[in-house]
């Protein structure tokens, strides 16, 4: 189904065939209830998981959920609620402030926070447990990243959240398949096959499709290309954690010959002769430095599924009832 027409015209995404962005329709219809529900005093938790891999797009799928919940919610509610990159956070401690800052009603995405997969004793855990004991208060719907649904503790996986959306590749690593377990058959999944990791245990309420563009509300190009900038530094920041102090060094050094380099008409010899460096020394750094600048450029860009595939629908195989699930 197509929806927010006036909100993404045709154009928006790549090989777009009609005006509005795509989400699967089953999908919606359990989403709805969500919207209608979160201004009674409620607050709702889905999980997005990626299969026990990564690059699948997960966190493509929890921009299409959290832009369609945002919008829902503002027709259902006369709300004028914005989904941009303020609603996705890397980390619980961002989480709890972010909760805060943001009104009553919005949708809040954590992106692969490693506090997840913790025991809920550690004190690693404080952030996000301040935030689940105000979340009632809150009255927000939260959506959590995790490579994989069976690393999540049960508080997660099985007490507190509504929904699972397992995401996963097909046909060759193609990004665009999901599978959608509603409260009971997500318990079950977790119950059956969490001791061999078995996403094969129970089957889902029902399976969908989605595109592989980043879905942000009101200005998506600005919000995708912050997005990629703002996920690649905490890519970094998260590496950096693991280096010591002589690495971080080596590579601020590494990126700084780069930019010298590309910047002044200057050889590598006489430019590694200022770093104090050997000219075979020098190579090698501009070698590591453009390696981390051609991945941030490239980092989440690949699009392999347009939406036009998927406006008239798709032949995926679909539940013999429609109706709520979760």
């Amino acid at each position: 189904m197509k929806y927010a027409e006036n909100l993404f015209p045709y154009g928006s995404f790549k090989d777009q065939k009609t005006s509005g962005a795509y989400l699967d329709g089953y999908l919606a219809q359990n989403l709805d209830i969500l919207a209608r529900r979160v201004t009674d005093d409620l607050h709702f938790l889905g999980i997005v998981a990626g299969n026990d891999s990564v690059g699948n797009g997960k966190s493509t799928m929890a921009t299409h959920v959290g832009s369609y919940l945002t919008w829902k919610i503002n027709q259902i509610h006369n709300l004028d609620l914005t989904f941009t990159c303020n609603n996705m956070v890397f980390n619980s401690e961002d989480l709890e402030k972010r909760s805060i800052e943001l009104p009553k009603y919005s949708v809040i995405v954590l992106d692969e926070s490693d506090d997840l997969k913790e025991h809920w004793a550690k004190e690693s855990t404080n952030h996000i447990k301040k935030y689940f004991r105000k979340c009632r208060q809150l009255n927000q719907i939260l959506i959590i990243i995790t490579p994989s649904f069976f690393e999540l503790p049960r508080f997660y996986s099985l007490q507190r959240s509504h929904f699972l959306i397992n995401v996963k590749f097909h046909d060759d690593f193609r990004r665009g398949i999901f599978d959608f377990y509603g409260s009971t058959k997500k318990k079950l999944l977790y119950l059956k096959g969490k001791r061999d990791w078995n996403y094969k245990a129970n089957k889902p309420d029902f399976s969908g499709a989605f595109s592989s563009s980043y879905v942000f509300f009101p200005n998506l190009k600005k919000e995708i290309e912050l997005y990629r900038k703002l996920k690649y530094e905490d890519m970094l920041r998260n590496e950096e954690e693991t280096l010591n102090p002589q690495e971080v060094l080596l590579r601020l050094k590494q990126d700084l010959f780069l930019k010298l380099y590309n910047n002044l008409e200057i050889t590598i010899p006489k430019l590694a002769k200022a770093f104090v460096v050997s000219a075979r020394t020098g190579d090698e750094w501009l070698s590591h430095a453009r390696k981390r600048q051609e991945s941030a450029t490239t980092h989440n860009a690949q699009e392999n599924i347009s939406i036009s595939q998927y406006e008239k629908g798709n032949q995926l195989k679909r539940p013999k009832r429609e109706g709520a699930l979760i």
